[in-house]
């Protein structure tokens, strides 16, 4: 609705309606804009946040120290910080805080005026806003149901990223390790070969035997070669991830130790990442924004003009009153209604997939999570102290003579298989891990916290919100 004036008097009378309409605005509800939302809901997500850092700049925080290693969480906070692709997703918080300031703001008044000449009267018109005023309740609310939305999404962005940089983590101190692996699995092949030699020389072997144990060296120094370069990709990953790129000095990850997590049962997980997840939350606040633009469509057909006239002629001044109406027999905005209310129906749907994959992605990451705390345990705790053993004894039978090569090759390959499986289940178990973080939005140290509690915040976050 506009309501229109119609004024053909001084501009003074202008003046005080001018005056007496802006006020009306301040009884109406007000943009809620919290700029610090992201950065504090990624805090106690994540231990860390944006920082606001300006383009083409790079910055590390104050409680990060590269030189003493870098640990997981460190990275973590280095990327949401510095991290490009994310710094320019948050952009839309501060559009959005646009959006809503826009939606609060009456239409400017306009003024049409003849002025007197000859024997043609003077008449001036003003147009206020009054329609903007009656419609700017709902627009307010709509605005700032979007500004949460969006708020909630560039969380879950966030968790996105901070799930990249901990499987990126893990991949370069799983590299690190694997190279390590590989010196030590050219160490030994080198101390076989020199063992193969000398009893080459005292008789004991075929040479077949000493080329047999050559080119297992050779292997194993190619395989050191690889595992060198597995790590400068890896540790460029990061460096990307984390937004670091014209960083000189090297990122070295602390050496891989298997977070104690407590494992929790799946319902308990589903039930936080339901009251925790920031996109089920973004969109529930897309349903909330939906309904709201329903009942706005609903009303934007109308239009009522308020007419105040006032005309200036010789020795005389007429003033006078009256309403003019849009007659709402044709249009009565009936293809916006139904839009709106099919807005709606998508966005209850749109939550309910992502409710339904809120559930895959815990259920999924809590069983790669079991399954490769499972192998570790069996590998570390059974197969690999036996394996040491045998190795011990075979290499100590081989340099008496009382050993075959074929049964010290054989212990060797698979004491460096099972340190090899023991680094990828590592690898696993920490990709899980970050899976697991991301799928039910939080850090999991302590297990599953007071999901009634955050359900009983949530809830009146959300009344506060759209009233």
């Amino acid at each position: 609705m506009a309501i229109r004036f119609e004024w053909q008097s001084n501009l003074s009378v202008l003046a005080v309606l001018i005056v007496s309409v802006m006020p009306v605005g301040c009884k109406s509800p007000q943009p809620c804009c919290d700029s610090d939302l992201v950065s504090r809901e990624l805090n106690w997500r994540t231990g860390g946040g944006p920082q606001g850092v300006k383009p083409t700049h790079e910055v590390i925080p104050a409680n990060v120290i590269l030189e003493d290693g870098l640990s997981e969480d460190e990275a973590v906070q280095t990327a949401l910080a510095n991290n490009s692709a994310f710094q320019a997703t948050l952009a839309q918080l501060g559009m959005a805080h646009g959006d809503a300031v826009q939606a609060s703001l009456l239409a400017n008044p306009s003024l049409l005026a003849y002025f007197p000449t000859g024997a043609k009267e003077g008449q001036y018109t003003l147009y206020a806003p009054i329609e903007s005023y009656l419609m700017r309740p709902m627009r307010v609310k709509v605005a700032n149901r979007d500004y949460r939305r969006i708020g909630d999404q560039l969380v879950q962005n966030g968790l996105d990223l901070a799930r990249d940089v901990r499987v990126a983590y893990t991949d370069l101190a799983v590299a690190n390790e694997q190279a390590a692996l590989a010196l030590e699995a050219l160490e030994i092949r080198e101390s076989i070969a020199e063992l193969t030699d000398k009893r080459f020389d005292d008789g004991d072997i075929s040479e077949l035997e000493t080329i047999a144990a050559r080119v297992d060296q050779l292997n194993a120094t190619a395989t050191s070669a690889v595992q060198r370069q597995t790590v400068a990709i890896a540790e460029a990953r990061l460096a990307t991830l984390i937004g670091l790129t014209s960083l000189d000095v090297p990122l070295m990850p602390l050496p891989m130790d298997v977070a104690n997590v407590p494992i929790v049962d799946e319902t308990s997980l589903i039930a936080q990442a339901l009251a925790c997840r920031p996109d089920y939350q973004s969109a529930n606040w897309t349903i909330a924004a939906a309904s709201q633009r329903s009942r706005l469509a609903r009303w934007l057909f109308l239009r009522v003009d308020g007419v105040l006239d006032v005309r200036d002629g010789p020795g005389y001044t007429h003033t006078g009153g009256g309403l003019r109406a849009d007659i709402p027999i044709f249009n009565r905005n009936q293809g916006g209604i139904i839009r709106a209310d099919w807005e709606v129906n998508a966005a209850q749907h749109a939550r309910d997939a992502i409710h339904d994959q809120i559930v895959a992605d815990v259920r999924t990451a809590a069983r790669q999570l079991q399954q490769a705390n499972d192998n570790l345990t069996v590998l570390e705790q059974q197969v690999a102290p036996a394996l040491i053993e045998a190795l011990e004894i075979a290499r100590k039978g081989f340099a008496g003579g009382g050993t075959e090569y074929l049964l010290v090759l054989q212990t060797t390959t698979q004491y460096l298989d099972t340190k090899a499986r023991i680094l990828d289940q590592k690898a696993a178990y920490g990709r899980a891990l970050a899976e697991l973080e991301r799928a039910v939005g939080c850090h999991l140290e302590a297990g599953v916290v007071d999901v009634a509690e955050l359900i009983e915040a949530t809830s009146i976050e959300f009344d506060e919100s759209t009233r």
